[in-house]
């Protein structure tokens, strides 16, 4: 009964958490030393964002997934590419209706004559006069055949493509924006979990060796310990590392410095249903048939080739065009006369080649919308692919997390056996050291399950083609 009550006070004083953690450097001798002066009960909260801000020796920028995602859509590099290359696509579209107007173009020359000039057989003497020339023209090539309509929709298709390719842009931003925005979320996570696992292992390891002092353990339990501690230093030293390096994968996906300091705001993280989850497989796949962007530009790119198919053709088209000019000459003394000239005319060749030419390019520009045709078929299995495994690991993953927080519990619960046992004399410290651990790695399972469950919800709603922010913040509460 006495070696109970002296391990009870012991295990007492000895197992708590460090009240002024901030102060110490975990990795540091001192902070083993001075823990019996600064400890409070290992309940407490952790000032998680100071610890954070002390490991990396920054100060860190609290920020929400909304806001995230709204800064992402506004300064992403990839974003602004696609922009200014639908930019681009869109200013040749034009170009191409501006063919359709006639070139209309004005000249005027004026020439001096001074001297003898021979007239027929006549040599007249003493020439001085001032000639004049005006001269207004238009033209129209009537679409060369029909050539110039053609050229325009495959224009006006590929104007098309550049815009879903920068909608596509978009939504992969804001999925990728979402995953590690979750992703640092868990870090973050991992890391409060990691220093309570390290302040445990510390306690612990102080309880072991006031043990050995009073004769109740053994230099075997405290090298033992010893060996947790270095271990628990580990496992957070390798969380502090993820944790920044997925700060810069964020911070670079929203375009900002990539050295930003980004902090989510949450302190315990949720499960977030984004996707209706009675609908089945094939309604998934429905929607991301009529909705993908990528699918979409693809398309374009099929009817802007079949329209360039379209313009080899009329190498066989009659092409008729009309000039109009309105002249105007004469000299200074004498005035200027008028005239007015039009001109119709009609070119027409047997293709390139002798047609031969022409029609082995149309047959190679067939086979080639033939290719991207099977590639929207062979990318819409793909996706129906990842919309089934997508589908079922959501299924599963929601079993999971009921599953390991059911372990959760039962490791709390096995915590607080472990420690009642060894405080009335009847447990040793290994169970209480294999219950924390337990504990420990259940917290984390936890966490990854409902990371990864948010994740793939992302990850449909990107499949789908229906992804945007409204979407992914429903049901968000930071």
């Amino acid at each position: 009964m006495k070696n109970g009550l002296i391990v009870t006070i012991l295990f007492f004083i000895f197992f708590q958490t460090p009240v002024n953690s901030e102060a110490y450097d975990y990795l540091d001798k001192n902070y083993e030393q001075d823990l019996k002066v600064h400890c409070e009960n290992c309940s407490e909260e952790i000032e998680l964002e100071e610890e954070i801000a002390r490991f990396l020796e920054q100060k860190q920028i609290p920020v929400s997934l909304d806001e995230c995602l709204d800064i992402a859509l506004q300064n992403n590099f990839d974003i602004k590419a696609r922009y200014e290359t639908y930019k681009s696509a869109e200013y040749i579209h034009k170009n191409a209706l501006a063919k359709f107007l006639p070139d209309v173009g004005y000249s005027f020359y004026s020439i001096y004559y001074r001297g003898q000039v021979l007239v027929g057989t006549a040599l007249i003497d003493q020439f001085d006069e001032l000639a004049l020339s005006s001269l207004f023209v238009a033209k129209h090539d009537l679409t060369q055949g029909g050539r110039q309509i053609f050229e325009a929709k495959v224009r006006k298709f590929e104007k098309y493509q550049r815009k879903e390719d920068l909608n596509f842009t978009k939504e992969e931003v804001l999925k990728n924006t979402a995953i590690y925005y979750w992703q640092l979320l868990e870090n973050k996570i991992n890391i409060e979990i990691h220093i309570k696992n390290l302040h445990e292992r510390i306690a612990q390891l102080k309880l072991t060796e006031n043990l050995e002092m009073a004769g109740m353990g053994t230099k075997f339990d405290v090298i033992r310990q010893k060996n947790e501690v270095a271990n628990a230093k580990r496992t957070l030293i390798n969380s502090v590392n993820n944790y920044k390096l997925m700060q810069a994968k964020l911070s670079n996906v929203m375009g900002i410095e990539i050295q930003t300091c980004l902090f989510p705001v949450e302190e315990e993280v949720e499960t977030l249903n984004l996707v209706d989850k009675n609908i089945t497989v094939d309604e998934l796949f429905k929607v991301a048939e009529n909705n993908r962007k990528d699918i979409k530009a693809l398309k374009d790119k099929v009817m802007a080739m079949k329209n360039e198919r379209r313009v080899i053709y009329t190498d066989f088209v009659p092409k008729p065009r009309v000039d109009a000019q309105f002249v105007q000459e004469g000299t200074n003394k004498i005035g200027l006369g008028r005239a007015v000239v039009v001109g119709g005319y009609v070119d027409f060749m047997l293709g390139e080649n002798m047609g031969v030419g022409t029609i082995t390019k149309a047959k190679a520009k067939t086979h080639e919308i033939n290719s991207f045709s099977l590639e929207i078929t062979n990318k819409l299995r793909g996706i129906k692919e990842d919309l089934l495994n997508s589908y079922y690991n959501s299924k599963l993953l929601l079993k999971q997390i009921d599953i390991t927080k059911q372990q959760v519990e039962y490791a709390t619960q096995t915590v607080e056996l472990a420690e009642m046992r060894l405080d009335a004399g009847q447990g040793i410290l290994l169970d209480v050291i294999q219950a924390q651990t337990f504990k420990t790695n259940a917290r984390i399972e936890y966490l990854q399950s409902v990371i990864e469950y948010n994740i793939n919800q992302v990850e449909l709603l990107f499949n789908e083609g229906i992804i945007d922010i409204d979407k992914i913040v429903n049901g968000y509460k930071p």
